[in-house]
This record gives C-alpha cells, sequence and structure tokens, in this order.
C-alpha cells in the first residue's frame, strides 16, 4: 500500500481529520494506487452502510422560473429568460403527487421526494397540500417520504414532521468561499439556517453539493468538511450536467475519473454517512457508473429528473445485482435530488 494511503487509513483509524494536502494528492493518483484507493473506500462503504443501495425517486410538484438565480438551474431568472416575467407552475394535486409515489415504488424506490420550484413554500394552502401528500405517501403508499422545498423556517418544517415528513432535502450546493459565484440571491448562510432549522425539527436530512460548476479541488474538499460539520445523514453528490441557457451551460466537463476521485474524496472525509450518486451521473460518468458504489456511493436516484430523463431503473436494479450488491426495497433511503436537471 502506498505512503498516501497509509496516512489515509492512520487518519481514519485515530479519528483524525485527513489534511486538505493529502486530500489533494488523492486527485493526482492513477493505476493502481487510485484502484487501492477505491478499495479502501469500499471497505469504509461496506463497514458504514453495508451492501444494500438506496434508491430514491422525485416528482416535480411545481416547476416553473425561479426568481432565484442560481446558475446551474434551468428554472433559475437567469436561464435564458430575463425578459420575461417570472412564474411558476401551480402544484399538483394531491391525487397525482400520491400516483408518483406508488410508480416509484414498483419501480423500487424506497423513498420519494415532492419537490417544488421557487425560494420556498409561502402560501399556507401550497402547505396543506404538501402535507396531506404526505400523510397519504406514508400510511397508504408504504414508501418513505421526502421533501424539497427550498428555504424553509423551523415552524413549517415542523408541522410537515407532525403530518408524518420523514426526510428534507436541502443542498448547500458548493463551498462557502465559491458560493457568491453561483448564487447572489440568497446566501450560503441561508441554506445553512434551512439544513439546521431541519435537523432541529427531528427531520433526517439531506444535503450536498453539485460538482463541475468551476471550482477547484480544494473546493470540494471544504464543501465535504463543511457537510461533516453540519452532520446530516445523507450525502448526494450531483455532476453538472450543463442546461442550454444557463451561465454554465459552456462549462468544461468532469471526467469520469474526476467524478469517481470526489466521491471517494466525500467517502473519506464522512466515512459513515450515506453517500449518493445524484444528478447528472449518466451524462459525467458514462460508462464507469458502477464504480460509483466501488468509490463510495451507497444510494442513486432512481428514473427521471427535474427537467431531463434519468435511466432505465431496470438498467439501475440490475446495475446493482452484477455489482454483487443489493436493493434496499424497505429500509429508510434518506436520499436526495439535484434541484437542477
Amino acid at each position: 500500500m502506498s505512503t498516501l494511503l497509509l496516512k489515509i487509513k492512520e487518519s481514519i483509524n485515530k479519528n483524525i481529520e485527513i489534511t486538505d494536502d493529502i486530500l489533494l494528492s488523492v486527485f493526482e493518483l492513477s493505476g493502481a494506487p487510485l484502484l487501492e484507493l477505491f478499495s479502501l473506500t469500499l471497505e469504509l462503504k461496506e463497514k458504514y452502510t453495508g451492501k444494500k443501495v438506496n434508491f430514491c425517486s422525485i416528482v416535480s410538484a411545481k416547476t416553473g422560473i425561479c426568481s432565484e438565480d442560481c446558475s446551474f438551474c434551468g428554472q433559475s431568472a437567469v436561464a435564458g429568460k430575463k425578459e420575461k416575467k417570472i412564474k411558476v407552475n401551480s402544484l399538483m394535486p394531491v391525487s397525482d403527487i400520491v400516483e408518483a409515489a406508488k410508480i416509484a415504488k414498483n419501480n423500487g424506490a424506497n423513498e420519494f421526494s415532492i419537490v417544488t420550484s421557487g425560494t420556498r413554500i409561502t402560501e399556507r394552502a401550497e402547505l396543506e397540500i404538501i402535507a396531506d401528500a404526505v400523510r397519504s405517501i406514508k400510511n397508504e403508499v408504504g414508501i418513505t417520504p421526502c421533501a424539497s422545498l427550498g428555504l424553509m423556517n423551523y415552524e413549517d418544517l415542523s408541522f410537515l414532521k407532525q403530518c408524518g415528513l420523514e426526510v428534507f432535502h436541502h443542498n448547500i450546493e458548493t463551498s462557502k468561499d465559491y458560493f457568491p459565484e453561483i448564487c447572489s440571491t440568497h446566501s450560503f448562510a441561508d441554506n445553512l439556517e434551512t439544513v439546521k432549522s431541519a435537523k432541529k425539527a427531528g427531520l433526517k436530512v439531506c444535503s450536498g453539493v453539485i460538482i463541475g460548476m468551476g471550482e477547484s479541488r480544494l473546493d470540494r474538499i471544504k464543501m465535504a468538511k463543511e457537510i461533516k460539520e453540519l452532520d446530516v445523514d445523507n450525502i448526494p453528490v450531483n455532476f453538472l450536467n450543463p442546461i442550454k441557457g444557463t451561465p454554465l451551460e459552456g462549462a468544461e466537463p468532469l471526467t469520469p475519473m474526476e467524478c469517481l476521485k470526489t466521491l471517494a474524496v466525500f467517502r473519506l472525509v464522512n466515512p459513515s454517512k450515506n453517500i449518493l450518486a445524484q444528478g447528472g451521473r449518466e451524462h459525467n460518468l458514462r460508462q464507469l457508473q458502477p464504480l460509483a458504489l466501488i468509490a463510495g456511493a451507497n444510494g442513486m436516484l432512481l428514473g427521471n429528473y427535474l427537467l431531463t430523463s434519468g435511466r432505465n431503473p431496470e438498467l439501475d436494479l440490475e446495475l446493482i445485482s452484477d455489482l454483487g450488491f443489493e436493493a434496499n426495497l424497505t429500509g429508510t433511503a434518506h436520499t436526495s435530488q439535484t434541484e437542477y436537471v
């Protein structure tokens, strides 16, 4: 085993934070040393999360132009729609949301998330619709209910928790230092406040990132450590799939190996957490998608995203079977979804 990997193992065994310079060296690995790294991340993943792979599905319950200016998002105010009036489509009725949850469960998902565009849920009537859908998903469909509703306060999150919501998702998106390059209409601190409010309300929390937005490798390490400090339950790692008309439509594409090394860094920094290879994995990992579950991920999003199509669920189920893993069909996935695809 290389000196670098011995240092990493020593830090993990002694519960010492792995230094930034060591983690930066991970990105330089190739050949046999890289496979040794993946062997270590697989060992960590199986130690803490076993061989089961979690699958989450989503429904875009409220889709339309958002007043936020997030550079990655196809629904943002800057996604080639600056001259158009900001308008968000109506929230789906409860029956349609519940039907989507039934389809997700039949496809093999063990968690289902209600996703809405916009900064936050401001109308009480909409909150009540979401609450009714959560009750039905939990009690009638029998799948773990999750929600991704933008910035939320403690009171509304507590209400949803009382109605049966189990998991709340809100990404930090990128590192604290790089966040101003991605969004100016809300702050990194706003994201942290929402995550902390969800934890205070007693919800399990998903909070992750999008890589490939022009950030540095050091930024990715900072993201992993900022997420560790938040101590969330699940960490979705999304890979930018550039949307035409957004400021990031011309972003330099990631290589599959860069994505896998990033997943490995997140596993090394957060060894005991659920780490999910989420949005953009088809576009960025290409033929190396199976290696995401070796490099450190123990979950994926099943089916379509918000604005783009995902893989056929049967192919993902076949993928994990071929790797000798198992689909988590009964337990709570606690996974999350990306907000930009």
